[in-house]
């Protein structure tokens, strides 16, 4: 008969070999199970990459197919600006008139022009002006700027208190930066 003691070693190597072996297939099932997630993330994640790419394709095409009119639009709206022939006096005239139906006091205006880039058949016309008047006033002539057929941009707008002796209460000064484009005929 065999020697219990060995018997004992052989089945207690056994088990130590089986339970290595169950260590080393625990380690090698985790890795395979950690790297089909990294797959399953990195498949996730190129989707998306290539859903966003597609997006990004089709909004070009609709940019390029709306450009025409996109393109027309504008032409039809330059043609519809003052031509820089008469723009400044339109554009003077409009100003004393809104200033006049307001009851403003228009103190200063000075005149800015320059090309505009990219657009050679376009003036950019720059307008800083001073108006005195009640808050009505004022609230009128910015009204009359804004309804205007003409294209008025306003940039800034400072508004001052007149507080000296020789000013009535409530007048204030409002200083406008404005712009407005012609046209090159």
């Amino acid at each position: 008969m065999f020697n219990f003691a060995l018997q004992k070693k052989l089945i207690l190597g056994g088990l130590a070999l089986l339970l290595a072996a169950d260590l080393a297939f625990a380690y090698f099932s985790a890795r395979l199970s950690g790297s089909r997630e990294d797959r399953q993330q990195s498949l996730a994640a190129q989707s998306r990459q290539i859903a966003l790419v597609r997006a990004d394709v089709k909004r070009a095409t609709e940019i390029r197919q709306k450009t025409p009119e996109v393109l027309r639009q504008l032409d039809q709206f330059e043609g519809s600006l003052l031509p820089a022939a008469k723009g400044y006096s339109v554009v003077t005239g409009e100003i004393d008139e809104y200033a006049k139906d307001a009851h403003l006091l228009k103190n200063d205006v000075k005149y800015h022009e320059k090309e505009v880039p990219g657009r050679n058949n376009l003036t950019e016309l720059g307008m800083e002006i001073s108006v005195e008047g009640d808050y009505n006033g004022i609230v009128k002539f910015l009204n009359k700027i804004q309804r205007s057929k003409s294209v008025y941009i306003v940039d800034a707008l400072g508004v001052e208190s007149q507080s000296s002796a020789q000013a009535p209460a409530g007048v204030l000064k409002v200083n406008l930066h404005l712009r407005t484009y012609f046209r090159k005929a």
